[in-house]
């Protein structure tokens, strides 16, 4: 996540040790890694074999998930690490719905033995849209779900086959009727800049999204990672990449078209009506503490990031003998300055000058005032306009050589 050079890494009793305290919200989230199918430009960590290891399948995955929180705890409470708990919940993949409602609702009531949840907190998880009829949707918002986001990235047959997405704009239609019929809160992810898409194709999805009235919307920019499908294509020349200007000008479409539908953007590419911003999300950026549990999952408390192993074999061995899968890194005074401008000038409410001041003990006033058209000042933060937006890490790098420059 920083821009410094990458630290050692340490594993979890060195972790605990050098924990520095601090009074932060609590979040969890939960990594699902199984899919039914790898989309051609996924690069995260998620599997199409439901049996990924010796002892660790689909049936099982939730004992282990289990394990692994008690183990966590168990480090926390070694270490005065704060058991806290959770302010909101978040189960991401791969496809989190390819578990049974069952199972998903037994994850939730692990998270409740073993932490806690607060009352009134955000609960989510991500699903595709052929995964879930209006069945599973109310088993979920049973077990505790409030919000669900569905991965439709695009409204056009065409594009959902380049994409190599196994659902229908029909059934993404249907999923997400099906949970505002329930009464969940809905949010739909969307990608811009897939090969040879037309601009008309890509309006047309961004003008279907704004008229099913949905809470929030994602919109992220296509990157093509060498090791994906996608990034084979690229090499053999049988897809061509999509510009740097083409990009910014689908994201220019879909910002305007979701303000003009009462959508306000408060993270980059991220859009909501207003008061239904994902909590869960909003903590990462704040600089919340989290738990990130299952292979590959990451999680942050105060100075500490570490992470889960990522493959799944070793994940699940040190899971099932009851040793933490982690290892991690120790940040000092630089890279945590690093991360808040670099988090911070994302979001909507900006980046907070006083905080940036005392931690790198530099002027705001005379470092700031070429910045141009990219930023403004606004009720002591600065908030990056639409072009800084679309210049964002550009912009976090200037901020980082005006703040960090010694």
């Amino acid at each position: 996540m920083t821009f410094s050079d990458t630290l050692p890494p340490c594993g979890p009793k060195e972790l605990g040790k050098a924990y520095l305290p601090a009074d932060r919200p609590f979040r969890i989230y939960v990594h699902v890694p199984f899919c039914l199918r790898r989309c051609g430009y996924c690069n995260f960590n998620t599997f199409t074999s439901f049996s990924l290891a010796p002892g660790f399948d689909r049936t099982s995955y939730p004992s282990l998930l289990k394990k692994e929180m008690e183990a966590a705890r168990a480090w926390q409470e070694e270490h005065s690490v704060p058991v806290k708990a959770a302010k909101s919940v978040f189960l991401g993949g791969g496809t989190p719905t390819v578990l049974s409602p069952t199972q998903l609702s037994s994850i939730l009531d692990a998270l409740r033995s073993v932490w806690g949840i607060e009352d009134g907190a955000e609960i989510s998880l991500e699903a595709n849209p052929d995964t879930v009829g209006f069945r599973e949707i109310l088993a979920l918002k049973k077990a505790g779900f409030t919000r669900i986001s569905f991965g439709v990235q695009s409204w056009e047959p065409r594009i959902l086959k380049i994409l190599d997405r196994t659902h229908s704009p029909a059934a993404a239609w249907r999923a997400v009727r099906g949970a505002r019929k329930a009464g969940m809160e809905c949010s739909a992810d969307l990608i811009y800049g897939t090969p040879s898409e037309k601009r008309r194709e890509w309006e047309r999805s961004v003008r279907k999204t704004t008229s099913l009235g949905l809470d929030h919307v994602s919109c992220y920019a296509l990157s093509i990672y060498p090791r994906t499908k996608m990034g084979r294509m690229l090499k053999m020349g049988k897809i061509r990449e999509e510009s740097d200007s083409a990009q910014a000008a689908d994201y220019e479409i879909a910002d305007t078209l979701l303000s003009r539908r009462g959508y306000r953007w408060y993270e980059v590419s991220n859009w909501a009506r207003r008061g239904r911003e994902c909590l869960h999300n909003l903590g990462y950026w704040r600089g919340d503490d989290w738990i990130g549990l299952g292979p590959g999952a990451h999680s942050h408390f105060s100075n500490l990031r570490f992470w889960d192993f990522p493959r799944p074999g070793l994940w699940a061995q040190s899971v099932l003998s009851g040793r933490l899968p982690w290892e991690g890194e120790v940040l000092g005074d630089q890279e945590e300055a690093e991360e808040e401008i670099f988090l911070g000038i994302r979001l909507r409410e900006g980046l907070n000058l006083r905080k940036l001041e005392e931690a790198t003990g530099k002027s705001a006033s005379e470092r700031l005032p070429d910045l141009g058209d990219l930023a403004r000042i606004r009720s002591g933060s600065l908030v990056a306009t639409r072009k800084g937006r679309l210049l964002n890490d550009f912009l976090a790098r200037s901020l980082m050589d005006r703040f960090l420059d010694e």
